[in-house]
């Protein structure tokens, strides 16, 4: 999946911006459930957002193991490793429309690497990307927040707190 990932970022040039997080009026929130804990670290973040007058699409990937578990069930914007075809292409209508949105920033709320949501990053429409610092990435988002790293939920917590942040602090 990388490698689909690097000629899509090759053969597609989008024109990227930054409005500032003030004028901002749509964003995409992008991260994988990995615990019900980092749900709802990342739900409030969305409430954040929300809460400043943006309009928020979620788009949450979740493994099949991961879907089992009951505070999962509740999820109604997942996708899982069969959203996609084994040549790369998208075979799900949510991440389609996910990734075809044109936000003004499109927060990626994850610590870690995931060749699926990193080709849903390099090919979204957004104007922005935002997401964590990890120098082997630094072509897939305009904006990298580098944390310091303890444990899991506060690591997302500091993460979507300092996205905010920077990104409230640009302006064009």
């Amino acid at each position: 999946m990388q490698w689909v990932t690097r000629l899509s970022l090759k053969r597609v040039v989008r024109e990227r911006s930054n409005v500032g997080l003030s004028k901002a009026a749509t964003i995409g929130v992008l991260y994988s459930y990995q615990t019900a804990a980092k749900h709802d670290m990342v739900q409030r973040f969305v409430r954040d957002l929300k809460n400043l007058d943006k309009k928020v699409s979620v788009l949450c990937y979740i493994t099949e193991q991961e879907r089992m578990h009951p505070s999962s069930g509740s999820l109604r914007y997942t996708f899982g490793h069969e959203a996609f075809t084994v040549f790369g292409k998208v075979s799900n209508e949510l991440v389609r429309t996910f990734i075809k949105m044109p936000f003004d920033y499109l927060f990626h709320v994850d610590m870690d690497a995931n060749a699926l949501l990193d080709y849903i990053v390099a090919n979204n429409q957004a104007k922005c990307r935002v997401g964590h610092f990890d120098s082997s990435r630094k072509h897939l988002f305009e904006v990298m927040v580098k944390v310091k790293q303890t444990n899991p939920i506060d690591n997302i917590k500091r993460l979507a707190s300092q996205m905010l942040h920077y990104t409230g602090c640009m302006e064009n």
